[in-house]
C-alpha cells in the first residue's frame, strides 16, 4: 500500500504547483472615456545624423465608447483627428478616419496622427498612451478634465 502512495505523491505535488500558477484573468478592462488634456511628446532619432528631434504640444482628447475619439488643441505638429478605438487592458488601437488612405512617398504625412497600436496605462484620472520603436517614441500624458 505504501508503494502505491509513493507514486501518487509526486502527482499530488505537481497538481498543487499547476493549480497555484493558474492566473485569474477575469479582471475587467476599464475603458478610458471622457475628456482628457495634457502633453503630446514626439522623440525621433534621425538614423543618418544620430540627432534627436523633440516636439511637444498641448492636446485635448475626447474619448467615448459610442462615438470614438477626437483630438483637438495645438495642431501645429499633431493632426486634429477623430476615429474609433478599442482596448484590451494593455494595448489601445486607434483607427484615424482623417488619415489619407492613398499615402505615397510623394505625399508624406507631415503631422503625427493618433493612429495604430499603442500601449496604455489608465488609472483615473491619469491616462498615458505610448508607442515606441527603434527611432521613434510617441507619448501622450493626459489627465481627465
Amino acid at each position: 500500500m505504501k508503494q502505491k502512495l509513493h507514486y501518487l505523491f509526486p502527482l499530488l505535488i505537481l497538481f498543487t504547483l499547476i493549480a497555484g500558477c493558474v492566473k485569474d484573468t477575469s479582471a475587467p478592462v476599464v475603458l478610458p472615456v471622457g475628456n482628457f488634456a495634457g502633453t503630446f511628446t514626439r522623440v525621433h532619432l534621425n538614423p543618418y545624423t544620430n540627432k534627436i528631434d523633440t516636439i511637444t504640444a498641448k492636446l485635448n482628447i475626447a474619448m467615448s465608447a459610442t462615438t470614438g475619439y477626437a483630438v483637438t488643441g495645438d495642431t501645429t505638429h499633431h493632426a486634429a483627428s477623430h476615429g474609433s478605438y478599442i482596448v484590451d487592458g494593455v494595448n489601445i488601437q486607434f483607427t484615424d478616419l482623417t488619415l489619407p488612405t492613398n499615402l505615397s512617398a510623394a505625399t508624406p504625412v507631415t503631422k503625427t496622427h493618433l493612429s495604430g497600436l499603442y500601449q496604455y496605462v489608465y488609472s483615473a484620472p491619469s491616462l498615458v498612451i505610448q508607442f515606441a520603436n527603434d527611432t521613434l517614441v510617441l507619448n501622450y500624458t493626459l489627465v481627465a478634465q
